[in-house]
């Protein structure tokens, strides 16, 4: 077989895909039929949960140094700011990152590039998915090369993460579910001066839609997203000046534009794939759902679908596990996109409704309403758990177990362990528990009980073990996220609890690694040397 797995897409989700799996030593290929990467992207938002990831590929710090910390929100109507919504840093205590980045999607990907050439790997630029056959043990790949020629190629899995008209989506027969909405929205990346408060986010409801104005980096660099006016959409060949006036209509003559060095138009569709594996290849990111950008998840979905997917795949390419390790990758993402398909297109429609209640409400109401409820540390916890995407959960997942005794106020199976910092070692330093923790691995949390042989419970060398001594440090910092004394937690690679209890009972451990993980003992011989691939295709 020419290589494990074929990743196409070389946006942010076949980046974190390809990354992933390098990391883990399978032997991947990453194509993209464009002829490099991105320049102008509509993604800006950053949550934390992908900046906790990013820290595991060594990228984080220089996301941050690029992008800007959104430390609030205004909230504009009829040409006055109506409210400020403080956004700072609400996720205080839950995260090591507790605000929202605003950094441009072309960023994000050159940061995943960098981390994938470390890697010695690189993108099959102007190379093209046009054919797939799936077998029973293999998938047999048509490649459209640079120089127009079509080769085949031996693949072991497909991953799709070619966007919302996905080539992977629809040679595997997989339905795409949904409509466009009817409005027509803009980008623009501009250099303007005007009434937005600086260096926040400025948001402009007006009784037709919206303008959102992004601070970028770079003195009067603004990017903003908008919704083009109902007389405009039928024009085909719409300019920025076009749109200029409608916003000046509700921020002001003030506004003044030095620049724009890109505009684009485009609709936004609500659609999900109807399932999101075909036997061999699987869909991810916006080639399985796309919606509205209302609470900026989209990338952030995407980068976490890979994330989720790809420890898997690596155990079932090397042998470790069943493939039916995989049937969880869908069972999993498939219910969070439903969730979030709902609710940003709820928010949608509260702000683009033409009727006439909800327009007052939108202009308003809405603003004096958030504001108000951000002052209260529930809301403002509530809200960065669901921005933020670490209050994503699995607990009804076939890999979550919880074994008796444990209360249900703590931490469960099927959740994104909590964030803490803790003393690994009597009269030691203060850690921070997110470090330690290696994503390419499976990690034992023991709380309240000591270190004794345990074995590997049939992980082996992909087990790292994390002891909690008794210390008044430790207990306050166990006693804010209600984890109780004694008991263990066995964190999956992507960091979310497989198995929990109180007492680390062996045997359940090791029926929870062979019966939910399906792992196997590990193969003699097996290696997956971090090569690009055996054929003749060469990185453009």
């Amino acid at each position: 077989m020419d290589i494990d797995v074929l990743v196409v897409g070389a946006g942010p989700t076949g980046l974190m895909m390809a990354n992933q799996l390098h990391r883990r030593g399978v032997r991947t290929m990453i194509i993209d039929r464009h002829a490099g990467p991105t320049l102008q992207t509509r993604a800006l938002a950053v949550q934390a949960r992908t900046l906790e990831i990013y820290s595991h590929l060594g990228i984080v710090d220089r996301a941050v140094e690029m992008g800007k910390r959104a430390t609030g929100a205004n909230l504009w109507a009829r040409g006055r700011r109506t409210a400020r919504i403080p956004v700072g840093d609400i996720g205080q205590g839950l995260s090591p990152y507790p605000f929202l980045l605003v950094l441009g999607q072309d960023d994000n990907e050159m940061l995943l590039g960098q981390a994938l050439r470390k890697q010695s790997a690189d993108v099959y630029w102007s190379t093209e998915l046009v054919g797939l056959a799936q077998h029973s043990d293999h998938v047999t790949a048509k490649l459209k090369q640079p120089d127009g020629t079509v080769r085949e190629t031996t693949v072991g899995w497909v991953a799709g993460c070619d966007g919302a008209r996905s080539s992977v989506r629809e040679l595997s027969g997989i339905p795409f579910l949904g409509a466009p909405y009817e409005h027509v929205f803009f980008v623009a990346d501009t250099r303007a001066t005007g009434p937005m408060v600086p260096d926040e986010i400025n948001v402009y409801l007006w009784s037709d839609g919206f303008h959102l104005v992004f601070p970028m980096r770079g003195a009067d660099h603004w990017r903003i997203v908008g919704i083009v006016p109902p007389a405009l959409r039928g024009k085909g060949d719409l300019t920025f000046d076009e749109v200029v006036p409608s916003m000046r209509q509700e921020a002001g003559t003030a506004l003044t534009f030095q620049e724009c060095t890109w505009f684009s138009t485009y609709r936004i569709h609500h659609r999900r794939a109807e399932r999101f594996r075909d036997r061999r290849c699987f869909v991810l990111g916006d080639a399985a759902h796309i919606h509205s950008p209302v609470g900026g998840q989209g990338m952030n979905t995407g980068l976490q679908d890979s994330y989720n997917l790809a420890w898997k795949l690596a155990l079932v390419v090397s042998g470790r596990a069943s493939e039916d390790l995989l049937d969880s990758y869908a069972s999993e993402r498939v219910p969070v996109a439903q969730r979030l398909l709902s609710s940003t297109d709820r928010g949608f429609s509260v702000i683009v409704s033409n009727n006439g209640l909800a327009r007052l409400f939108r202009t308003r109401i809405l603003a004096k309403i958030m504001a108000r409820a951000m002052h209260f540390e529930r809301i403002r916890k509530a809200a960065f758990l669901t921005i933020s995407q670490i209050g994503i959960e699995y607990r009804k997942s076939s890999l979550s177990e919880n074994l008796p005794g444990l209360p249900d106020a703590a931490p469960r199976a099927g959740d994104r362990f909590p964030w803490l910092r803790l003393k690994f070692e009597l009269n030691g330093p203060i850690e921070d528990l997110f470090q330690k923790l290696d994503d390419t691995r499976f990690n034992l949390i023991l709380i309240g009980q000591p270190s004794r042989p345990h074995g590997t419970l049939g992980l082996d060398d992909m087990l790292r073990v994390h002891v909690v001594p008794s210390d008044p440090h430790n207990d306050r910092e166990l006693e804010r996220t209600r984890i109780p004394q004694p008991s263990f937690y066995l964190l999956r690679p992507d960091c979310y609890v497989g198995l929990a209890g109180t007492q680390l009972d062996a045997d359940a451990a090791v029926r929870y690694v062979s019966e939910r993980l399906k792992l196997r003992p590990p193969k003699l011989g097996r290696s997956s040397p971090r090569i690009e691939s055996e054929t003749s295709l060469e990185p453009v």
